[in-house]
């Protein structure tokens, strides 16, 4: 069985002795405290990315010696105890961490050989790909070592790729030498770490981090027709995620007040028949649908037949201008970048040709994705990325299908009454250049005078989403506290721009003079009976005088909503209203009578409620224009119509067809001179055609079992 693989493996070696227990300066914390701080906030940190790293922690300077070189060489690598071995880190391990330093003084060149030993023979059964020793010491207890031992350890962490990482004192820039730092340095050097303090190393821990992973791509083949496809490869650019992805429920117990996450409560789901409450056992259940208020029960034989959207594709539908696709046509919660195909030079090629074709002609690609079998399919728009440094590849967004897109009008902003001047104009410019974002700082280099960088920025909700999992892990029975400083100042304003933002700010207010418009209302409470039932408004005595009037609120003209909007065809909102439009338009009962039918059934199909109101006023409405000109558009619709209801099982809406005395149009209604084509013969019906001609047929058992199973 091979060996399980690990990304990263972290040893942090906390130095507890007396030499790191005093503050150097008053009212200041000690070493101690500092790297206690520090280790908390490295296990929180790869608690919260949720990576499947390792971590462990050795114990430098304690009272006992607990380590694997001390048993095999009685009498050295003393003070030194392996607290914790690699292992996924916890919450727990935080808590465990030793609150005091102690009085014993522990070498710091041993524990980094402790520290090597445990990476390389500690863990059974893991490979780990990246090994790191985090070292937290004052260097303030000297080292016993010689020159040879020194070598040979260099060596060996060099053949075995350890990386040493010096956390707290920074070794290139002390003010004193000692045989420690230059050893420290020595091995920083070779071994390809760094050495950091322990401020910028929380500067760097302020905020959480996602977990870095490796890119997946989605490998297709980019189709254009059956025989012409080029394979490419797809990967997430941009994606909204939620800050925690998955939650490991735990019970907590309300005796001991502790959680448990191998333990849960025993769910039981029963199905129970609502109209005389019995227990229906699974096997007796049918699937089905809801479709309005009724269930559409759904066979297995039917379930083969429903719509399927294939295998996994990226089929190109065809190519549009850039200008017809604009920001409100996008959605989806992702971007995607397409490349061709790692390998494939040949692919790379065309896809490059690809890119340049459609910046050259202002293209953009129409394609439809399968993700897999079984996912809906998605529409999607390719677009071209080439930017200054020669990156091309095609972006790739989600677009609307045209039920999703609303279009909303909006009243005109070209008026004269609300022209800008051009002083006003460029008042506006100057502001905009004041707030420039790109030149925020002054007192720093160029590149990092930007504020607010893109991708660079932390979420303020993330951060104190993962603040308040972070508190509540450590502290089960606190209330969470407030956002922290850091996070707070997310919101603040940098301070170049606004002290560059004051004086434009101020002469825009002199330019634009804006009036509060305050809309009185009546209390009701004030108000008798009387007055609100004859509408008598209040007296206008008591207003003050610096009130603006109502006159005085700017108007908008909105007159083009009230227009008569242009019907085309019949639809479900206003049916009758729609009729009469295209009839006055020209339209005959012949062109007028598919539509207007389709829409009756539409409104009984989707009824809700039951009463089907409106559905019967439009069919009694239609009736009528038929009565009056040609029953027979009326009359072979609802023959057609009754049948299609009696196999739905919806006797309830013939039966209120019947009772409104909606049914066929008889011989005795109709007036022949009303007649359009003069022909009555085939239009009208007797009382006794009111009903379809069913004829009864005596089925075999045989083969109405054969009719059953289809």
């Amino acid at each position: 069985m091979g060996s399980k693989k690990i990304d990263r493996a972290t040893l942090i070696i906390l130095d507890i002795g007396r030499n790191v227990s005093t503050p150097e300066e008053k009212n200041e914390k000690s070493f101690f405290e500092n790297a206690r701080e520090c280790t908390g906030r490295i296990i929180e940190r790869k608690i919260l990315s949720q990576d499947k790293n390792y971590l462990g922690i050795i114990l430098l300077g304690t009272k006992k010696t607990k380590n694997n070189m001390a048993l095999q060489c009685s009498g050295t690598f003393k003070h030194i105890d392996l607290f914790a071995e690699l292992q996924n880190p916890t919450w727990q391990l935080i808590r465990d961490l030793p609150e005091k330093a102690t009085n014993s003084e522990g070498d710091w060149f041993d524990s980094l050989i402790v520290a090597a030993d445990h990476l390389k023979n500690g863990v059974e059964g893991v490979k780990f790909t990246n090994k790191q020793i985090i070292l937290m010491t004052n260097f303030k207890s000297s080292s016993d070592f010689d020159s040879n031992s020194v070598e040979t350890v260099i060596n060996g962490f060099k053949e075995e790729k350890f990386e040493v990482d010096i956390f707290g004192p920074h070794i290139y820039e002390n003010s004193y030498k000692s045989p420690d730092l230059d050893l420290a340095q020595k091995l920083v050097h070779a071994t390809g770490g760094v050495s950091v303090t322990f401020d910028y190393c929380m500067k760097f821990l302020l905020f959480h981090q996602k977990k870095a992973v490796n890119c997946i791509p989605w490998n297709v083949d980019l189709s254009f027709t059956p025989d012409v496809k080029i394979p490419v490869s797809c990967f997430v650019k941009l994606k909204d995620e939620p800050v925690v992805k998955k939650w490991m429920k735990a019970v907590k117990d309300p005796v001991t007040k502790s959680a448990s996450s191998t333990e849960g409560i025993v769910h039981h789901k029963t199905h129970v028949n609502l109209e005389n409450q019995a227990v229906v056992e699974s096997s007796d259940l049918i699937e089905g649908y809801h479709y309005g208020q009724q269930i559409i029960p759904v066979s297995d034989y039917k379930k083969r037949m429903l719509y399927e959207s294939g295998e996994k594709s990226l089929k190109v539908y065809g190519f549009t201008n850039a200008d017809n696709i604009t920001w409100h046509h996008l959605n989806g919660d992702n971007l995607l970048y397409v490349f061709g195909r790692k390998g494939d030079k040949k692919a790379q090629q065309a896809i490059r040709c690809l890119v340049e074709c459609l910046q050259e002609q202002n293209l953009v690609g129409v394609v439809r994705r399968v993700f897999n079998k079984g996912n809906a399919p998605k529409m999607f728009a390719l677009m071209p990325v080439i930017d200054s440094n020669n990156f091309v590849c095609l972006s790739m967004v989600g677009m609307c299908y045209k039920e999703e897109i609303k279009n909303m009008a909006f009243p005109p902003t070209n008026l004269k009454k609300y022209a800008c001047t051009e002083e006003q104009v460029d008042a506006f410019k100057d502001l905009i250049k004041a707030m420039d974002l790109t030149k925020a700082y002054d007192d720093i280099d160029v590149d990092d005078a930007e504020a607010f960088p893109i991708a660079e920025t932390a979420s303020p909700t993330a951060q104190y989403i993962l603040d308040c999992i972070a508190f509540r892990a450590m502290n089960p029975d606190k209330p969470l506290p407030q956002p922290r400083d850091d996070i707070m100042k997310l919101f603040e304003k940098p301070p170049l721009v606004e002290k560059r933002s004051k004086e434009p700010i101020e002469k825009l207010k002199n330019m634009f003079v804006l009036k509060k418009v305050e809309v009185k209302t009546r209390s009701k409470n004030n108000e008798s009976a009387l007055d609100q039932d004859q509408g008598i408004k209040p007296s206008d005595s008591t207003a003050n005088d610096n009130d603006v009037e109502m006159h005085d609120v700017p108007k908008v003209d909105l007159s083009y909503l009230l227009k008569t909007k242009e019907v085309s065809n019949i639809g479900t909102t206003d049916p009758i209203s729609d009729y009469q439009t295209l009839k006055n338009n020209g339209k005959s009962l012949g062109d007028l009578s598919p539509q207007m039918t389709e829409a009756i059934e539409c409104l009984i199909h989707t009824n809700i409620d039951g009463t089907y109101s409106k559905a019967l006023k439009c069919l009694e409405f239609f009736r009528t224009e038929c009565v009056n000109s040609d029953p027979s558009y009326y009359n072979n619709w609802l023959k057609g119509f009754k049948m299609e209801l009696l196999d739905n099982k919806k006797n309830n809406v013939i039966e209120l067809i019947d009772s409104k005395k909606l049914g066929f149009i008889l011989k005795n209604e109709n007036d022949s001179s009303n007649f359009e084509n003069g022909d009555q013969g085939d239009s009208q019906l007797y009382e006794n055609d009111t009903q379809p001609n069913l004829t009864n047929l005596t089925i075999s058992s045989q083969m109405k079992k054969f009719l059953e199973d289809m």
